[in-house]
């Protein structure tokens, strides 16, 4: 069979989305008997979590889990969302991939890259083309675009054209690229210069069988020291500059719903600024929980009547957040605020599992939150009941990890 590389910025144990994916695609592989072997980082995210037995500067830790090979390289992180560490963590990456495969005697026959843009995807890009390497590149957001409106005008002038031609660079040189939705595929087409035929729509999976365990909220509510019999929304994912939830908080703020409680859980940059927002607005109703075990989102989640998705304004046009098939899963009736064409909200309002308004309207997303509140728990049954039927359909791991696999095994079978 052939010799798969699967080169991931991310891998377990941290949690994300692109680590479970890489894990889950490498697995794949390995049963249907190919050699896989994973490149990654030593683990650095979140940034609170010890992965002290998976880390050791300046030494490649190989181990073999299950039937892969995971090399882990020493390169430099950056867990913290700054800009001049990342850019140098993606070139570090790059550096410590390159300096492997070079080294190799055989080479891969194809090679599943989901690496940090943009300095390590082209230094393997390069590395492909120069080797004559079929590539498959994943695109989880699209760069610079996802960047550069974080950034001021006058180093945005700057940062635009370089990282566009790099990025289209990338792009071109593969022989798949992997998008994760509908509007991305359309955007590599005509904004890149991507042939339609080489774009593959695949979106985020989430393990659908985790969720089977059903777990009860009281024992949740106990777990996670969450009052019980009380009216919950619930924010679940990582609380970053783009997320939204401090605008969350200013609604249900505004909302003033004395019988209803709003956790929040998870971590990120923006979390302590996010605690403070609470604190000024003296909300004795609003919780902070945090759980890095990704195993925990079923039990998390349990303990919610309604899931949370807000967004900032222009941040939701390029992908579907994770967190919506997680919330699918769970069966949980939905609230969105994010930009009106998005695929989010297309699938909200497809799915019939909740509600979606525009991002950052504090006025609907409060009168929305009053209104689902008075709802009766078997109408909120129902909403949540087709969300999970939508999310199986679309969003299943077995559905997700064969699509992908499919791709990157007909290149390999090619040569």
């Amino acid at each position: 069979m052939s010799q798969i590389f699967i080169i991931s910025a991310i891998y377990p144990p941290e949690p994300q989305v692109s680590s479970r994916m890489s894990h889950d695609l490498a697995n794949h592989l390995a049963e249907q008997g190919h050699r896989v072997t994973v490149l990654c980082p030593q683990p650095s995210r979140p940034a609170s979590a010890n992965y002290s037995q998976y880390s050791k500067e300046g030494v490649e830790l190989i181990s073999t889990e299950g039937d892969v090979r995971v090399v882990r390289l020493p390169s430099f992180a950056s867990p913290e969302s700054r800009l001049l560490p990342r850019l140098w963590e993606s070139f570090c990456f790059g550096r410590y991939v390159i300096r492997y495969l070079v080294r190799l005697s055989i080479r891969p026959d194809v090679i599943y890259m989901n690496a940090w843009p943009v300095a390590s995807q082209i230094m393997i890009a390069h590395y492909a083309k120069q080797h004559s390497i079929p590539l498959v590149t994943q695109v989880m957001d699209i760069y610079p675009e996802a960047l550069t409106g974080k950034l001021p005008s006058l180093i945005r002038s700057f940062v635009d054209w370089p990282f566009k031609k790099l990025d289209t660079r990338v792009a071109t040189a593969a022989s798949a690229v992997i998008v994760i939705s509908e509007s991305m595929k359309n955007f590599y087409n005509s904004n890149r210069g991507i042939p339609h035929e080489k774009i593959f729509n695949i979106p985020t999976w989430q393990d659908d069988s985790i969720f089977n365990s059903n777990p009860s909220r009281s024992a949740c509510c106990k777990k996670y020291g969450i009052p019980e019999q009380i009216f919950t929304f619930m924010y679940l994912g990582n609380i970053g500059p783009v997320a939204g939830v401090d605008f969350l908080i200013r609604s249900f703020a505004e909302a003033a719903l004395p019988d209803a409680q709003l956790v929040i859980a998870g971590d990120g940059t923006a979390k302590a600024g996010c605690q403070e927002l609470v604190k000024q607005l003296k909300l004795g109703n609003v919780y902070f929980v945090s759980d890095p075990d990704v195993t925990n989102v079923p039990l998390l989640q349990a303990m919610a009547d309604v899931c949370m998705l807000p967004m900032k304004r222009g941040t939701g046009n390029s992908s579907i957040p994770s967190k919506l098939p997680a919330y699918m899963f769970s069966a949980k009736p939905v609230i969105a605020t994010v930009d009106p064409e998005s695929d989010t909200a297309n699938s909200v309002i497809k799915a019939e599992c909740g509600w979606a308004g525009n991002a950052e309207d504090t006025s609907w997303l409060a009168n929305t939150m009053q209104a689902v509140a008075s709802m009766q728990p078997e109408q909120l049954k129902a909403v949540g009941m087709r969300g999970y039927q939508y999310g199986i359909k679309f969003f299943s791991k077995i559905s997700g990890v064969n699509s992908l696999a499919k791709v990157v095994s007909k290149l390999a079978s090619h040569l």
